[in-house]
């Protein structure tokens, strides 16, 4: 059961990372969205700017004030999933290399397997969440 639990894990993991990797050339709203990444990292500004590149006006009206923000909120927890992405990454490199270096104790290497296991999990949990963040955001119309 395990097997075939990290099997499928594996294969939604491979098929998220595809279509994160050959995702191909994004068409961006205007010339200033692509300025301010860092690494793989949204400005908070993402989306708000003008043909200028600076900051639009939220405007007086209501809705257009509560998109503003949630605009924002969503920039930046896009990117606080990007980074509990990369930690997770960072785990599972850690899983492994406590693997090479458990020398045939048992002990070493199941600690090494839950330390891999609980980073693939939480990785997908990620995966997950950045994907409903996306879902919102396009179904709110931001």
């Amino acid at each position: 059961m395990k097997k075939i639990i990290l099997a499928v894990s594996l294969i939604v993991f491979g098929a998220f990372s595809s279509t994160v990797i050959f995702s191909g050339n994004q068409a961006f709203a205007d010339s200033c969205s692509d300025k301010g990444r860092i690494l793989t990292f949204k400005p908070w500004y993402d989306g708000l700017t003008d043909g200028s590149c600076s900051i639009k006006s939220p405007g007086s009206d209501t809705d257009k004030q509560a998109a503003f923000l949630w605009r924002i909120v969503l920039n930046v927890i896009d990117d606080l999933l990007q980074v509990v992405g990369y930690i997770t990454v960072g785990y599972i490199m850690y899983g492994g290399f406590l693997m090479m270096t458990s020398i045939g104790s048992p002990d070493k290497a199941a600690h090494a397997r839950k330390t891999i296991l609980s980073a693939v999990i939480g990785l997908i949990v990620t995966l997950l969440s950045i994907a409903i963040v996306n879902l919102i955001s396009s179904t709110i119309g931001l």
